[in-house]
């Protein structure tokens, strides 16, 4: 059997005005290619009958699987249930134990359930409810020929459970073709050259390479390949994982997926170090992303936000003529910023950022997006200067990831 044909409607308004972050999509396709299969198509709609008629059309006219999410509950922008139903002529009944549950578990939680709530067990007949374990609304499945749908709510605890307990155990037990994917994640250098360095593809033939640039994660290499027989498959994956390895080894810090500063804070627990930070036009972003990692509190010692001029003086102790003779960003600031915060906390290792962000306070000198980022630890400190032309966001988000890269490779190659 080739490999299934899977696709996915997101539906809600929500979504296409910018209310709302599609994660369900995201999460989805994670899962499914966590499992030996993909997405081939993806779409966003809005609450609107015709808009979903349409795409349920589209879609059962080149899918094997269809994956809706959204629109199940019980008010009147909840469209799911009633446009599925016509779109397989089908009708619309109250099923009694749909509404027997409903009312169980409106009693089960000391609530009388509203009258509105009764919506959601007006069911298409023909259909199969999918159990809710954590939610009301039940989902939705249309078994006809080979071909299958479900639909979901859209609250992502609801469609994660229900996804994970009934629909992929499901979907993962039909056809015989296996997708498998390979992560490599770089940092301190663009797709351009990663790409120049790999060269010619025909090395890793059938295997497909993606190049998935990201702000704040670096580029990570996606290599992937579908086939029936898993054995080869996996042969082709390492094969194209060494030979793509070899030719850019300097500039990789993990593979499957782990971040840059999970990698890094396994460097300095395994070298027992202990880490400061000094930010400022960061405003704590380094740090965050440092202590968002399970286990951060072996290595991380503190940081300090120093973004006023005086709280640098103050904090830091730094000598006011550095900031006074070249300015709060400077080489020369980032440095004693660095070397100030290592001595402070007594660490082996501190990391500083000080740059103009924007979208003012920028000069023809030191123009927005100037940052510098500096690194002390025994072995002296170095600074480096970029220039970055994002908007404010995209401008501190690429410093706080500079200041990972920076600090990784410092500790490689010592």
């Amino acid at each position: 059997m080739a490999e299934l044909k899977i696709e996915l409607i997101s539906i809600g308004d929500e979504i296409l005005i910018g209310h709302t972050l599609d994660t369900n999509s995201n999460w989805i396709a994670n899962k499914l290619a966590s499992n030996g299969l993909r997405l081939r198509w993806l779409s966003v709609i809005g609450d609107n009958d015709s808009d979903l008629k349409h795409q349920l059309k589209r879609a059962w006219n080149r899918a094997d699987i269809i994956l809706l999410t959204g629109g199940l509950g019980p008010t009147h922008d909840d469209i799911t249930r009633p446009v599925i139903a016509k779109f397989f002529e089908d009708e619309i009944v109250t099923k009694p134990e749909i509404l027997a549950d409903l009312r169980e578990r409106f009693a089960k939680r000391g609530l009388e359930m509203p009258a509105n709530a009764e919506i959601m067990a007006e069911f298409p007949k023909r259909a199969k409810a999918i159990r809710n374990n954590h939610g009301a609304a039940p989902g939705i499945q249309y078994n006809i020929g080979e071909q299958k749908l479900f639909a979901m709510p859209g609250v992502p605890r609801e469609m994660k459970g229900m996804f994970d307990d009934f629909i992929l155990p499901i979907i993962t037990s039909l056809g015989d073709s296996t997708y498998k994917l390979k992560l490599i994640q770089t940092a301190g250098t663009g797709e351009s050259h990663l790409e120049e360095l790999i060269g010619s593809l025909s090395g890793i033939e059938p295997v497909q390479l993606a190049f998935l640039p990201s702000i704040d994660h670096g580029v990570t290499l996606r290599i992937s390949m579908a086939a029936n027989d898993i054995d080869l498959v996996e042969e082709k994956l390492d094969n194209a994982l060494k030979y793509i390895s070899q030719r850019i080894d300097r500039y990789i810090y993990a593979f499957g997926g782990i971040s840059l500063e999970e990698t890094l804070i396994g460097i300095l627990r395994q070298r027992g170090m202990r880490l400061a930070l000094a930010e400022s036009c960061t405003g704590g972003l380094v740090a965050d992303r440092i202590v968002s990692v399970p286990g951060s509190s072996d290595v991380f010692d503190r940081g300090f936000v120093t973004y006023s001029n005086e709280s640098k003086i103050v904090m830091l102790g730094i000598n006011p003529e550095i900031i006074e003779k070249h300015g709060a960003v400077s080489s020369e600031t980032a440095l004693a910023m660095a070397e100030s915060a290592k001595d402070h906390a007594g660490v082996d290792i501190a990391a500083s950022v000080t740059g103009i962000a924007g979208p003012t306070g920028g000069s023809p000198e030191k123009p927005v997006g100037l940052v510098y980022i500096a690194v002390a630890d025994k072995n002296g400190s170095d600074v480096k200067r970029f220039r970055f032309t994002g908007d404010r966001q995209d401008n501190r988000s690429r410093s706080a990831f500079s200041v990972l890269v920076k600090l990784w490779q410092r500790l490689k190659s010592e």
